[in-house]
């Protein structure tokens, strides 16, 4: 009795639309759960691109060599870069440049776009945006006085991965490297001058590190990963973060 009633009951067309509705249903929450995780994991590649690195250590101050031994010691890669304003001169021509130094590790993650292509700022030369170009009536070839140091402009930078977005950066681009940043005599006790460190590694070499390092840290430091970035693409990364999340649960 109770058989035949749940075949007549499975077979009637009401029971069917149900059936096929929670089938439809369940079908849904399983791609949206598959598409969540491939966009999670693309927007984690692209987040080391913009960032240039698996999470960065921000100081108004160089770090101890230590901290650097340690990083490496665990297996990291680690990029040093050094901001800072200072006059440069084209001639009798002065203008104010705003510079990044970076060492030969750069970028860890993502593409310099230069003109030509392919160009790093390498011991010796410089990179400059064609703004400062332009405002110094310069040619690729030419040199160009940084502080007290001559370089040679071996072309320009159009794009930085980890460039970001300032409204206050008023002065155009320079881009050096940090075995010359000494030659320019720009950096002295008491310039203001933003040190950032970049590091590239597994999940387990990083979570190490930052075991070891956190303790350390004083209030003129800060370490970021893509979400602590107070930058537009945290902010972007936090609400998909956030997405993904909602469409998994």
């Amino acid at each position: 009795m109770i058989a035949r009633w749940f075949w007549r009951e499975w077979r009637s067309p009401s029971l069917l639309i149900v059936w096929l509705a929670l089938s439809l249903a369940v079908a849904c929450v399983l791609a949206l759960g598959s598409i969540s995780d491939r966009m999670e994991k693309g927007l984690s590649q692209q987040s080391r691109e913009f960032m240039a690195g698996d999470r960065t250590l921000r100081s108004s101050r160089e770090v101890p060599g230590a901290w650097i031994d340690e990083a490496r010691r665990l297996g990291l890669t680690v990029g040093e870069q050094l901001s800072f304003a200072t006059m440069t001169f084209s001639g009798d021509t002065p203008q104010l440049a705003d510079v990044k130094a970076v060492d030969d590790t750069y970028p860890l993650y993502g593409q310099l776009q230069t003109q030509p292509p392919g160009l790093k700022p390498h011991a010796g030369t410089v990179l400059l945006a064609p703004r400062l170009m332009a405002l110094l009536n310069l040619k690729t070839g030419d040199t160009i006085d940084v502080g007290d140091a001559t370089l040679r402009i071996a072309g320009e930078v159009i794009q930085e991965p980890d460039a970001g977005f300032n409204p206050f950066q008023m002065a155009p681009r320079l881009m050096m490297n940090t075995a010359d940043v000494a030659k320019t005599g720009a950096v002295q006790p008491g310039s203001r001058v933003s040190w950032r460190y970049k590091y590239a590694g597994t999940p387990q070499q990083l979570a190490d590190y930052e075991k070891w390092l956190l303790p350390k840290l004083g209030p003129e430091h800060r370490w970021i990963g893509l979400e602590q970035d107070d930058s537009a693409l945290g902010n972007r990364w936090s609400a998909r973060s956030s997405f993904c999340c909602c469409r998994r649960c």
